[in-house]
């Protein structure tokens, strides 16, 4: 069974919350999220995606990485 959190979207000018269910890739389709699993959420507003990490019921928002070029 899926599992939806309640969360807020943490982009700028974004002020949707609501509930989602995480997704296993950036963009990708809705999954069940193992505890301590890094997961994605994409907010139905600003379209922002965002990774978190699930545990147990409790959603913490990762910071973003930049990547070297």
């Amino acid at each position: 069974m899926l599992t939806s959190f309640s969360v807020a979207c943490p982009h700028d000018n974004c002020d949707w919350t609501g509930n989602l269910v995480p997704s296993v890739l950036q963009g990708g389709a809705d999954a069940e999220i193992a505890s301590m699993q890094r997961a994605w959420f994409r907010c139905p507003q600003c379209q922002g995606d965002w990774e978190v990490r699930i545990t147990n019921d409790r959603v913490t928002i990762l910071p973003v990485v930049e990547r070297g070029v």
